[in-house]
């Protein structure tokens, strides 16, 4: 972190107390902090849409990838404003004890919990130990608050007991839920669209989201807006417009190429959702590029053969990229698969076998791999192939066109 930026964000924090306490509490100003293991950034980008209908929403699209620390918590206060009727705060948790002190700072008043999963594994080690960090939100609700859970995580639903607030729960399968989905449909081309019940009202919602997986961000997105005075058909209406965020399965059109980049992350519980996505999907040839799989227990290689051994059958051209996966000798012991040691040499591969019609699935990590890059240089060119682990984006990264490896 630069000097500039860490004496901004030291005086952020010094000063979003007051300004959070300025902003007030109740019916006029609400603050809503929205958690999980995953789907964070998508419901927090459809819930804005939605509380949009009523009134003006400050909320932390501009802060993605910046998101797990305070000084950010304070700088999202600090830029929310008197005639903000909503405040919408997406919440990481980087390890035990993580999310208390943006709790402190933005002070909820409802509480949004999407799911419990291993994308925390380096962390907590464990689902229980996520549990019980991302409860924290919960318990950090005010009488008069909201908690919205998923009852289909038995995780997440045993957090009813962990809060004072009002709760609100949603779901597909759990017997008993205030809001239920069902009908879920996504296979491309088609986008995702499911049915939603509410208190006797019935919506179908159509989306541009990719993958049945995303329907579960969508039913807590509508279930917090209906909470929150939104009504079905408006908050409907308002999801309609959201396109997916860039690396959360965004579509990006080159050549007659069709690339889908659900490249921000890729923990290994997250690849059986890319597998049925694409294995759902119509296209001339469908292709998986796997980069760097993250938080599991024990050593590599034998995840990657694993997720190899699924994905093989289900598309028409499996490839594993980097460092990991091809210490795994994946095309050794998995027939089918096919595996590059760097972007740059997938780039040249694709620069002659790839042809219109195909649709190519890149699945990574954004800091080990920075995937986006195989997209850039088919659309705007790319220099850099190098191994940075930087956080900020290729597309704004000013080695973007500076030659290296």
């Amino acid at each position: 972190m630069r000097v500039t930026e860490r004496l901004v964000g030291t005086a952020a924090l010094a000063l979003a107390p007051a300004w959070r306490r300025h902003l007030g509490a109740g019916d006029a100003f609400r603050v809503i902090g929205i958690t999980g293991s995953a789907g964070k950034t998508t419901t927090t980008r459809m819930l804005a849409a939605c509380l949009g209908t009523l009134g003006p929403v400050s909320h932390t699209d501009r802060l993605v990838g910046r998101l797990n620390n305070a000084q950010t918590a304070a700088r999202h206060i600090l830029a929310t404003r008197r005639h903000h009727r909503f405040c919408l705060y997406e919440m990481g948790a980087g390890g035990p004890g993580t999310m208390q002190p943006y709790i402190d700072i933005i002070r909820p008043h409802v509480g949004v919990v999407i799911n419990v999963a291993g994308d925390h594994y380096t962390a907590f080690r464990g689902l229980d130990e996520t549990a019980r960090e991302k409860g924290t939100l919960v318990e950090a609700l005010p009488a008069d608050g909201i908690a919205v859970l998923n009852a289909d995580d038995p995780r997440v639903a045993a957090m009813r007991t962990r809060t004072r607030a009002k709760v609100v729960t949603y779901g597909f399968d759990a017997q008993e839920v205030d809001v239920r989905g069902s009908q879920v449909s996504a296979a491309w081309p088609d986008r995702l669209s499911l049915t939603v019940e509410h208190a006797g009202e019935t919506v179908r919602v159509q989306t541009q989201l990719l993958g049945v997986h995303t329907a579960v961000a969508v039913l807590a997105a509508v279930t917090t807006a209906r909470a929150l005075g939104v009504p079905l058909a408006d908050a409907a209406d308002a999801i309609a417009t959201v396109a997916p965020a860039d690396g959360r399965c965004s579509v990006h059109e080159a050549d007659g190429v069709t690339f889908i980049r659900d490249d921000w992350k890729a923990p290994l519980w997250s690849l059986d959702a890319t597998i049925d996505l694409m294995a759902r999907a119509r296209a001339a040839r469908r292709i998986l590029v796997i980069g760097t799989i993250s938080d599991y227990p024990g050593a590599s290689s034998p995840k990657y053969r694993a997720v190899a051994r699924r994905a093989v059958a289900q598309v028409d051209e499996l490839i594993f990229v980097g460092p990991a996966g091809h210490r795994a000798h994946l095309q050794d012991h998995v027939p089918g698969v096919t595996s590059f040691d760097t972007l740059e040499t997938l780039h040249t591969h694709f620069a002659t076998h790839l042809r219109a019609g195909d649709l190519v699935m890149l699945k990574g990590s954004f800091k080990a791999d920075h995937l986006q890059r195989i997209v850039l240089a088919r659309t705007g060119g790319v220099a850099c192939w190098r191994s940075c682990g930087r956080s900020t984006s290729c597309t704004d990264c000013d080695l973007r066109f500076t030659p290296g490896r």
